[in-house]
């Protein structure tokens, strides 16, 4: 990971379970923003990183995005009270999942997206709404370049005592030219924070929407998401058992 690099996300979203809706934090309002559905979004590039709460401790467990399991993920641990950081974990995923899951943190993909505005933002999935997009993605890793992906509504679970809600992701139609154009832009951004972020030689050469179909399969297919074991209920219950006000907005 480079120093420096500018994340080209406006907007950060997460699922909150008691709410049924997606929401960003809001820094200057201190609150957070909900999403009424559905809700839209085209996927641009998925990573992999961990995020969590660690109640007892009172701190955000944070890592460095990574394209692959197998890379290095430095996991810190960040105190609700300032004080300084603690690196808790590093190395592959399935070197420190154990010492994560000690922390309370959790697998998390990101996945940096364009709203129908243009505006590119982000969506941190975990737990039962991570379990869902892996389910929607599977053997449909073509459409993501020219499709919608669209949230009309959300189904509930239970596990043991607790109940959970998880959005249901849906296509929702093709590209026109204007959006398509949208999209080329947004690509663009996400190709400069690879750059700066993974360093020129790990950045992809140039932006999704202009390759060939047979790329497009190539690339998507030695990039498909990799989920862990752990991505089960457990993590859906630890989810919907996460109290709002304790999350921090990262």
């Amino acid at each position: 990971m480079q120093t420096g690099s500018q994340n080209p996300a406006n907007y950060f979203f997460q699922w909150k379970s008691d709410h049924q809706k997606f929401c960003y934090y809001d820094k200057a309002k201190q609150e957070n923003v909900f999403m009424e559905l559905p809700f839209k979004f085209l996927a641009l590039s998925r990573y992999k990183t961990i995020k969590g709460w660690n109640q007892k401790k009172e701190g955000a467990i944070i890592s460095n995005e990574v394209k692959n399991l197998k890379d290095t993920l430095t996991v810190v641990f960040y105190p609700k009270n300032g004080n300084d950081k603690i690196e808790v974990a590093k190395g592959a995923w399935n070197d420190i999942k154990e010492t994560v899951d000690n922390w309370d943190g959790r697998y998390t993909e990101s996945v940096y997206i364009m709203l129908p505005s243009g505006e590119v933002a982000n969506i941190q999935l975990n737990g039962a709404s991570l379990s869902t997009w892996f389910e929607f993605q599977k053997n449909q890793q073509d459409k993501f370049f020219d499709n919608w992906v669209t949230v009309n509504a959300f189904k509930e679970g239970k596990q043991g005592a607790v109940n959970y809600t998880f959005p249901v992701f849906e296509w929702g139609g093709t590209l026109n030219k204007n959006e398509q154009d949208l999209a080329e832009l947004a690509d663009a951004k996400i190709e400069s924070y690879e750059e700066s972020y993974f360093g020129k030689e790990e950045a992809v050469k140039e932006p999704y929407r202009q390759r060939s179909e047979v790329d497009k399969y190539e690339m998507n297919k030695s990039r498909q998401p990799e989920p862990p074991s752990e991505i089960d209920a457990n993590l859906a219950m630890l989810e919907a058992s996460t109290n709002d006000e304790d999350d921090l907005p990262f």
